[in-house]
């Protein structure tokens, strides 16, 4: 089929140029015009920010990481080992000499437990030189110094005594944004302390806030072999971007385009706190359409699956906009009319790549894409294209 054989190509081609990189498969976003960048829909109280001051000094703050008081792991946060031993080394150095750390923010849950919300490189790098045990192969070892070169491939017990005690009576500040804060407020405080040279990721915030059946659900599905499949392995998981789509899938699956208010953020983070409180069978109704949409994605569309025609002809890197929408129009469909695309897939990919070429259509999943008119107008298209096609019988 020549939709296919020029696709196939054009996509041999572009392995030849880019080097098939899974660090640009992914099509940036322009979410907003510069004249409606996402509108709030409901101010934040002030009074329902909560945080408090707390000074730690680094041998309890090494206590807690041994303990578990202090949350490191990556199902709550980003990857914790983003820096090299280089930069480990070199925060290490900076306590040794005496150099100020910049402030340390921290969520504290229901158990008392803190979860990092800036500052988990830093942490990471003290848990590997002075909390794990001497035996263990992720142990840090100092090396790349700048100024106490003497000390490069030191272990922290080898350190002379008095370094030991100069490093463990260090004190930071940390910021604790104390239980019972409203989830709302959570986020918008998390994206506001968000400066950092590792900046969290959208996805990543909403792993820390959301923790327990939300974060699970994407986790579950980002992981799964249906959408590694449909997305060809090219969305990295390192920094959450692959429950990011999840969390658009399910945003529009379960509310709708008709309650899109034109922020996507708040939108995304209100299925989150939907999804919190949702029946189990609710939950697995999602698992398994979700699953099925991936499946006939991959089937139907095949390498192309969420992918834009460019204007020189060629597929593009996966569009989020385009993604979503045929996801969602597949899950609703029922698998009956699944297989009935699936069985009429030359026409269907027809008709698919004419709207891929409608320059009305292009623009909805290009520019201002979290606009409510062109989040409604890529639903309708996507949905008239399927419906046309079962209709031809």
């Amino acid at each position: 089929m020549a939709f296919m054989c020029e696709g196939m190509k054009s996509m041999s081609r572009d392995k030849e140029e880019v080097g098939f990189d899974k660090a640009v498969e992914i099509e940036e976003e322009r979410l907003y015009e510069e004249s409606d960048d996402g509108i709030i829909a409901e101010p934040l109280n002030p009074k329902d920010v909560d945080i408090v001051t707390r000074p730690m000094v680094i041998s309890n703050i090494v206590d807690d990481l041994k303990d578990g008081s202090i949350i490191l792991e990556p199902d709550f946060q980003r990857i914790p080992d983003l820096w090299n031993a280089g930069k480990q080394s070199r925060l290490i150095e900076s306590l040794i000499i005496r150099i100020p750390l910049p402030a340390f923010y921290f969520d504290a849950g229901v158990d008392e437990k803190l979860i990092v919300v800036d500052g988990l490189q830093r942490l990471y790098a003290i848990k590997r030189f002075m909390a794990l045990k001497e035996d263990d192969p992720k142990r840090l070892v100092l090396t790349g110094l700048e100024y106490l070169t003497e000390y490069n491939g030191y272990m922290f017990e080898q350190l002379p005594t008095n370094i030991q005690r100069r490093i463990k009576s260090q004190v930071i500040t940390a910021y604790v944004l104390r239980p019972g804060t409203p989830d709302r407020v959570r986020i918008s405080i998390f994206t506001r302390i968000n400066t950092g040279g590792l900046t969290l990721q959208p996805a990543e915030i909403k792993n820390s806030v959301y923790r327990g059946q939300a974060a699970g659900l994407l986790k579950e599905l980002a992981h799964s072999e249906e959408f590694i499949q449909a997305t060809r392995k090219k969305i990295d998981p390192s920094r959450m971007l692959d429950r990011e789509f999840v969390n658009r899938f399910l945003a529009f699956y379960l509310f709708g385009v008709d309650r899109y208010t034109g922020n996507l953020e708040e939108y995304l983070n209100d299925v989150m706190i939907q999804l919190q409180k949702e029946s189990a069978d609710t939950i697995d109704k999602c698992r398994k359409d979700f699953l099925k949409a991936m499946n006939y994605a991959h089937e139907i569309f095949g390498e192309f699956a969420f992918r834009k025609i460019n204007i020189d002809g060629k597929y593009g890197r996966i569009n989020k906009p385009l993604y979503d929408a045929v996801a969602v129009n597949l899950a609703k469909l029922s698998t009956a009319d699944c297989e009935r695309l699936l069985k009429k897939k030359e026409v269907l990919l027809r008709k698919y790549e004419a709207l891929l070429k409608d320059k009305a259509f292009v623009d909805n999943i290009t520019n201002g894409t979290a606009k409510i008119q062109s989040v409604q107008n890529r639903y309708v298209r996507i949905n008239e294209v399927f419906q046309g096609v079962l209709a031809d019988d």
